[in-house]
């Protein structure tokens, strides 16, 4: 089987009512939904927002259900100047931005004074993210924003709780990472798939420019489906 989150209802409801439903669990608290789509027997599941919540359920997904690959859909904030809204960034790649300290000379990424908690990019096995690249031709994104067509690009991502809405933090994270995306799950789910040796692919609709909270709540829900098509395109392409 395959895992799929996603951090909000709206993130996963697409894929929950179009599946054909064949059983659902409760455990830790979480609706586990399974079932098949387009001939692929999956699990999806709500895990909630924050790295926290995205990595218990990750691990509740490996350990619980056996699955062979995870998938996080949803959305995130630009840091890549040529994001624009509606675009998709498939990641398998990510950093988390608020692991680090702070001293007198301000904070720094990692733990460079403990040896093996340096700053570190974590990288999942990228089959499933290889696999959405060959799609990416089949694979369909509405506009977003009218007149301005989506795109399907590769990145890395910048984890952290914390809802980036303001241009300045926006700007020192994508100097302290020189990740494409920030958002507040992902490195925790790439944590998770890279313990359990299987593939993960994070699929990050852009919502907004994480200068603010305007564009993420007037196209979140609109720019959350064009990752459900691209996870869709990964199933296809599965069988």
């Amino acid at each position: 089987m395959i895992g799929i989150l996603g951090a909000l209802d709206e993130e996963i409801a697409l894929i929950k009512n179009s599946m054909d439903p064949i059983k659902t669990h409760e455990f830790l608290g979480r609706q586990f939904y399974q079932g098949c789509w387009h001939g692929q027997e999956m699990v999806v599941v709500k895990s909630g927002i924050g790295k926290v919540r995205a990595a218990m359920t990750a691990t509740a997904l490996v350990s619980h259900f056996g699955i062979r690959g995870l998938l996080f859909t949803g959305v995130g904030a630009a840091l890549h100047d040529q994001f624009q809204v509606g675009d998709v960034v498939l990641i398998h790649a990510g950093i988390e931005h608020d692991f680090g300290m702070v001293d007198e000379q301000g904070f720094r990424l990692g733990l460079d004074f403990l040896p093996g908690e340096e700053a570190q990019v974590i990288q999942a096995e990228p089959t499933l993210l290889d696999l959405a690249w060959q799609q990416r031709s089949q694979i369909s994104l509405q506009p977003v924003r009218p007149g301005i067509p989506p795109q399907l690009h590769r990145g890395q991502v910048a984890t952290g709780d914390l809802f980036i809405a303001a241009a300045a933090k926006r700007q020192e994270i994508r100097a302290l990472t020189q990740a494409d995306v920030v958002e507040m799950e992902g490195a925790a789910v790439l944590r998770v798939a890279v313990a359990a040796q299987i593939p993960c692919l994070l699929v990050r609709s852009i919502s907004d420019s994480g200068d603010s909270t305007a564009d993420f709540l007037t196209f979140f829900a609109k720019a959350a489906q064009n990752a459900v098509a691209v996870v869709e395109g990964v199933l296809q392409s599965l069988g």
